[in-house]
């Protein structure tokens, strides 16, 4: 639900329909021209386009007259390793979100959030990365079952990550890349399929990423020449200071579901330890291992990442709150 104060507009704006509304916005989602066009104040444009949205349950992305998109703002070179891709970017934004875990019949909130924001940002948005574990692959760990937790089949959990990362690729600007790394999760679904059936390498469908095709997948990213997103490196409490510490640059991860980012400026560049959270929410099933304790520092969100001429920015993050309702730049996205 939108808090009270997002529902005062309906005052001054109850003589224009939701459906002309919708209408409007589709033929000119400026929402300062749409002001002078519907005869509202802008701020009343916002106010009820985010209580439409949240009423029928769509997205009325943006596109600002100053949204401009050139293809030679972000660059992705295609490594012939595989293991590691690079991206360049000189002005944009970057969402980076991971330890997805997605569930069949879950739609979680930070997803819900992670998927306004980038409608919100628009062609602001030059890639999107997830950085690991998109699924859980319980059924084929190397753990044993937990007493008689209820098994989710590898077929219902790849059609779960299927529908999520669809919602995205729905969404994305023109000329937006979308890439993901490998976890230690995502290893699951190839590493079983490799030590029970050898015999089958090379066959498509065997390997994750013969299923999410719009997808570039590597074991690393590295942006710019500053920048490193990888799924894990470093553990603990003090995982983010370590990684940009000892990788003297910045380096993103996530693993840990812990949300931070820890600057370390020497004697001239200041770099940061991204931690990107986790889209998961944290009462999924899936962390019913930890039987009844807390993860240590988890949180649900991701990371929004800015580049203004190839540097980067202080970072910024959309988070999930205790009241479950995920907040960015002090407005709510998703609950």
């Amino acid at each position: 639900m939108l808090s009270m104060c997002l529902k005062n507009y309906w005052v001054k704006t109850m003589r224009i329909s939701d459906k002309d509304f919708i209408d409007a916005w589709k033929n000119c989602p400026s929402p300062s021209e749409l002001a002078g066009i519907l005869g509202m104040g802008e701020r009343s444009v916002y106010k009820r386009r985010l209580a439409i949205e949240a009423k029928h349950k769509i997205l009325l992305p943006a596109q600002g007259q100053n949204s401009k998109y050139t293809p030679e703002d972000v660059r992705v070179i295609m490594s012939k390793r595989k293991d590691v891709n690079r991206l360049e970017i000189q002005n944009g934004v970057i969402l980076v979100g991971s330890d997805a875990h997605y569930s069949p019949g879950v739609i979680p909130i930070a997803h819900k959030a992670f998927c306004n924001v980038m409608a919100e940002l628009g062609k602001e948005v030059r890639a999107v990365i997830l950085n690991g574990d998109i699924l859980d692959g319980g059924s084929i760990s190397r753990h044993g079952r937990i007493r008689w937790k209820p098994a989710v089949t590898v077929k219902d959990e790849l059609e779960a990550v299927q529908a999520r990362l669809n919602d995205i690729e729905k969404l994305r600007p023109a000329g937006c890349q979308l890439l993901r790394t490998y976890g230690n999760h995502c290893a699951r679904f190839e590493t079983r399929l490799s030590g029970m059936v050898p015999q089958y390498e090379g066959i498509g469908g065997f390997t994750l990423k013969d299923h999410l095709p719009f997808w570039t997948d590597s074991e690393r990213i590295d942006i710019n020449e500053d920048t490193v997103v990888i799924h894990d490196w470093h553990s603990g409490v003090h995982s983010g200071w370590n990684d940009t510490l000892k990788g003297g640059c910045n380096v993103v991860t996530g693993h840990t579901h812990e949300l931070s980012a820890k600057a370390h400026r020497g004697f001239k560049n200041t770099h940061y330890g991204i931690k990107t959270g986790m889209l998961a929410d944290e009462d999924q099933d899936e962390f019913s291992y930890r039987q009844g304790k807390p993860g240590l520092n988890w949180q649900s969100g991701f990371a929004v990442l800015t580049w203004v001429d190839g540097m980067l920015l202080h970072p910024e993050f959309c988070a999930v709150r205790d009241n479950e309702r995920a907040y960015f730049r002090g407005r709510l996205f998703a609950d």
